[in-house]
């Protein structure tokens, strides 16, 4: 159960979408999860978005009702290193903990309105987030919810929210203000579905994740790990599993 205080808002007209045109849906070849620009070219998603789901992925950014601010190719990703080792050894901790990708984009996007975000530190428990995706029932235009809340931080920096993500809401952004400005503190991994539950979502601290797969990205190296920190991948080669909405239970 949610938050009395919890506001969504589907931003069905480009007036309502000013500000927020960097969130975008990523579309592949086996549906789709949501992404934000970090950078005028590359977007940050989850590692089970892209990993083995083929080639042919597009960012739409800013997308609304069949229309996007701009759309773009994606051309190389990087994982973050260990995704794939603990996905295989079934340890969900670790695999929602290391569920980033980074996507580079044919080209960059210079629109005014989709500006890239910076990356935050997490807020502290109770802090209040806001969350920006393309869910389950909501395909067709970003909702935005304000007012949900930073609930539990767990081992190796898996965190839990209680903001209402659901199918389709993987990799969506999860938002902290720092002063003015909204940046990016985790995107959605996975979480609980059953009704009269409390709801979760689970995501990861980014902050000493992302620098590091930034900075793999930019130096376009070959496919091995690289440092401590990310593990660049040709787009479509071939990987299996990833972190999904579950049930307590497991199923």
């Amino acid at each position: 159960m949610t938050s009395g205080a919890q506001v969504k808002d589907r931003l069905d007209r480009r007036d309502k979408l000013l500000g927020w045109e960097a969130v975008g849906r990523l579309d592949g070849p086996h549906g789709h999860c949501t992404a934000a620009l970090i950078t005028r070219d590359v977007a940050l998603t989850a590692a089970h978005c892209v990993a083995g789901k083929g080639t042919g992925f597009v960012f739409r950014a800013g997308y609304r009702d069949g229309s996007a601010i701009a759309s773009r190719s994606v051309v190389d990703l990087v994982l973050a290193d260990g995704y794939l080792d603990a996905v295989a050894r079934r340890d969900r901790g670790q695999a929602i903990a290391l569920d980033v990708a980074l996507v580079r984009l044919s080209s960059a996007i210079y629109d005014p309105g989709a500006n890239p975000y910076e990356i935050a530190a997490p807020p502290r428990l109770g802090g209040q987030l806001t969350l920006a995706s393309y869910g389950q029932g909501r395909l067709e235009a970003l909702t935005l919810e304000r007012g949900c809340a930073l609930k539990k931080r767990y081992r190796d920096g898996v965190v839990g929210f209680d903001c209402d993500a659901t199918f389709g809401s993987s990799g969506a952004p999860v938002f902290t203000k720092v002063g003015d400005r909204f940046r990016i503190f985790s995107v959605v991994s996975s979480g609980t579905v059953d009704e009269g539950l409390p709801k979760e979502t689970l995501g990861m601290e980014l902050s000493a994740i992302v620098p590091q797969m930034l900075e793999t990205l930019r130096n376009r190296r070959a496919l091995a790990p690289i440092s401590n920190g990310a593990r660049r991948i040709g787009v479509g080669q071939g990987m299996s599993g990833g972190a999904r909405f579950v049930r307590p239970n497991g199923s």
